[in-house]
Formats: C-alpha cells, sequence, structure tokens
C-alpha cells in the first residue's frame, strides 16, 4: 500500500493555526482508513512538533510515530499558510507523514525522500499548482522508490 493517496489530500485546507491543521489532518487519516484514533494521533504529532518541524521553502512536514496509526501514511495538504516555525514564513504545503509505533524508521525514510525531493524546483511548483488530487497523488508516487 502506498503511503500516497487521494483520500489522504486537502486541496485547500483552511486552518486556525498549525494545531488546527493537525487535527484536521489527523481525522482525514483516520476517514482514510489508516489508523483508528485522531485524537491519538493529533497528540502524538503536537508532542512531536515541539521538538522542531522540519520546514524547506514553504513546505511543513509535521511527523511522528502513533499508536493511533494503522498503516503509514502521508497526509497532504495545500493552505494558504499556517505558521509551523515563527522563523519562517507560512508553510502553503503540508506533509504530515504517520506511521506507527512499530513501524522502525520508516518515517525517517519517507522524510528523506521528500526531501531529496523538495529540492527539484519543478516537483515543489507542481505541488502548489497540481489542480487534482489524482495528478497530485501521481506526482508523489512518481519518486516513491527513488533511492
Amino acid at each position: 500500500m502506498s503511503v500516497f493517496s487521494e483520500d489522504l489530500i486537502i486541496l485547500d485546507l483552511v486552518a486556525s493555526d498549525k494545531v488546527d491543521a493537525i487535527k484536521q489532518m489527523a481525522a482525514v487519516a483516520v476517514a482514510a482508513g489508516r489508523g483508528s484514533d485522531a485524537a491519538a494521533i493529533a497528540a502524538d504529532v503536537i508532542a512531536r512538533d515541539e521538538m522542531g518541524t522540519p520546514q524547506i521553502d514553504g513546505i511543513a512536514i509535521p511527523h511522528a510515530r502513533s499508536s493511533g496509526v494503522s498503516d503509514a501514511s502521508v497526509v497532504v495538504a495545500r493552505t494558504k499558510g499556517v505558521i509551523f516555525d515563527p522563523e519562517e514564513g507560512p508553510a502553503e504545503v503540508l506533509f504530515m507523514i504517520l506511521v506507527p509505533n512499530d513501524a522502525g524508521n520508516q518515517h525517517i525514510e519517507i522524510l528523506s525522500g521528500l526531501a531529496r525531493r523538495m529540492m527539484d524546483p519543478d516537483f515543489t511548483s507542481a505541488l502548489r499548482t497540481t489542480s487534482d488530487k489524482s495528478s497530485l497523488v501521481q506526482l508523489l508516487k512518481s519518486g516513491e522508490n527513488q533511492e
């Protein structure tokens, strides 16, 4: 099962702050059948965020291991801008990486794969402009197994 899926994408997330964004994205993961406890997922991501959330050029990557997650997943959201780090500008694209507690280093592998791809300006431009979920999933999956 791919970590990317149309039912894990929000093209127009409206969030009052990062906690609201995380809670909404956790609910999407549960609704997509990737977990069973949105509150636990959100709490774990928020706790991990206290240590810092990676952000590159307006793309934030909150992430966590969580007992509320059953299948490794990446919830993707586009927004008008959510502040994750006050020293950075607002994030317009969010990748919330979620893995079960027993997933080992899977979240690090997903994170490093995304970070490599974010160095490609064509990829980051397409993240912001692709207008439908299917095309966005294809874009994300196109680099999934490139190590």
